[in-house]
């Protein structure tokens, strides 16, 4: 019985003795225990602090009684399971009790161990779903470490985390660098087959003609150049996850056959006349809407509903600019502690000019930024290590003075040089205004002056 220690549990019973040697006996096996003398009291325990877990009723009872209490709480805790401990057996009132959904009856004098059985057997939904629930939360928690804790990303690792210990096929949508692989591989290693394969097919990498011997294998001498019997993917995935990147490229004729292991999880392979059984889930991903590849025909409609059991959409960083510093903060930790050195401080006027970067490649782009900033820089990362990493402008950078923004001086140059090049791009960006500009940067107004003296930069303004 060890699983009702969690339990918290309302006794409702108006003989007092009874109720106390009942709730006693009770505190041995469970959480909690709570008395209650009649329903009108019972009913309290739901207002006030946590509400019990299930109730243990009597019928008869002064005040309120068993049938009108269950009544009351099936309108305001529909989810708390009710049973009935009497020795009251007329058929009207248990036909009654059954009407409201009382989930056991349990005769008087109680037998202990019937008793506790009932509980058990009673509470098991209950346990279940607090399960469910805690998992849920210890896996959205898990996910939000690698997809950031932005309201959109709290949201779709809530999701992700909902689906992850399921068997239901994924289809993850974004732009390019979103993140896709990343999370088609957290969820196959929160998931129940995390022990297993999971197995990457880059279905834009694979030539059309060999797309179905690369999923499906071939046997010996299905076509010319077949030498040998060869395992496709599909196959290697067995028991395990199977990421089928860029699907909107896979041919349509290779299609079908997706739709086969998706659908019956069977497969035959090139050139042969045996099927075989496949136990896979299926995760595909898509940098396309594929609703719309369906609506012109280059994608079957059945194979993307049997794909988007759960369509996960990642969105664009530039639509998530909470997520952007701390993704860098942790990129910039990983790409330290690979390199072996210190962690530098990412300054404020780094950390302004990330937030306004238009960011075409996403996520990935930002990833290779950092790391090419760790690598070159000293204690601190400011905007002329980002800038040098090659980043483009930031969104809407259109400059207040019309001026077109020029390239960065080209390497190998001095710290001196990019420095006094950000400072450059920063003042055109502003139209020559150092309040602005130093406000833009982050900086001290006074701090930015001394810059501006120490590389020779005159703006004509005063």
């Amino acid at each position: 019985m060890s699983n009702l220690k969690c339990l918290d549990i309302l006794l409702v019973e108006d003989e007092d003795d009874l109720r106390q040697e009942t709730a006693a006996f009770l505190g041995l096996y469970c959480n909690r225990v709570l008395q209650a003398d009649n329903g009108r009291t019972a009913l309290a325990a739901f207002e006030t602090g946590r509400p019990p877990d299930l109730v243990i009723s009597d019928i008869r009872m002064p005040h309120m009684d068993g049938l009108e209490l269950a009544a009351r709480l099936k309108e305001c805790s529909p989810d708390t399971p009710i049973l009935f401990c009497t020795a009251f057996t007329e058929t009207a009132y248990l036909l009654r009790a059954i009407e409201l959904g009382v989930a056991a009856f349990v005769r008087k004098p109680v037998d202990a161990d019937e008793l506790l059985a009932v509980i058990a057997r009673t509470a098991e939904p209950v346990l279940q779903r607090r399960q469910i629930s805690g998992l849920s939360a210890d896996l959205a928690a898990s996910l939000g470490l690698h997809l950031g804790t932005a309201p959109a990303q709290r949201a779709l690792a809530e999701q992700a985390a909902r689906v992850a210990r399921t068997s239901f096929s994924i289809l993850l949508e974004g732009e390019t660098g979103t993140g896709k692989s990343r999370l088609a591989g957290i969820i196959h290693s929160l998931s129940p087959r995390c022990e297993r394969q999971f197995v990457t097919v880059q279905l834009g990498a694979i030539p059309e003609q060999l797309a179905e011997s690369e999923l499906f294998g071939h046997v010996k001498g299905a076509f010319t150049g077949a030498e040998r019997t060869r395992t496709g993917l599909v196959e290697t995935a067995q028991g395990g996850t199977l990421f089928l990147d860029d699907i909107e490229s896979c041919p349509l004729n290779v299609q079908a056959k997706l739709l086969r292991v998706v659908e019956e999880k069977r497969f035959t392979p090139v050139g042969s006349t045996v099927e075989k059984n496949v136990d896979v889930r299926v995760v595909a991903a898509s940098n396309r809407n594929l609703e719309q590849e369906v609506a012109t025909g280059r994608f079957r409609e059945d194979l993307y509903y049997r794909l988007a059991d759960v369509t996960l959409s990642l969105p664009p960083l530039r639509e998530a600019p909470d997520t952007i510093l701390p993704l860098a903060l942790r990129f910039l930790r990983e790409a330290c502690e690979e390199l072996g050195r210190p962690l530098p401080v990412l300054d404020e006027a780094a950390q302004c000019l990330l937030g306004r970067m238009q960011w075409p490649g996403n996520i990935r782009q930002l990833k290779s930024v950092i790391r090419r900033a760790a690598l070159n820089a000293g204690t601190i990362i400011g905007i002329a290590e980002i800038a040098g990493a090659g980043e483009s402008p930031p969104v809407n950078a259109t400059p207040a003075n019309g001026n077109t923004p020029t390239a960065p001086p080209p390497f190998p140059c001095g710290i001196d040089a990019l420095e006094k090049w950000s400072l450059e791009q920063a003042l055109r960006f502003c139209g020559g205004k150092r309040m602005k500009t130093a406000t833009m940067l982050g900086m001290n107004y006074y701090t930015f002056r001394r810059r501006l003296e120490k590389h020779g930069i005159c703006t004509g303004e005063e």
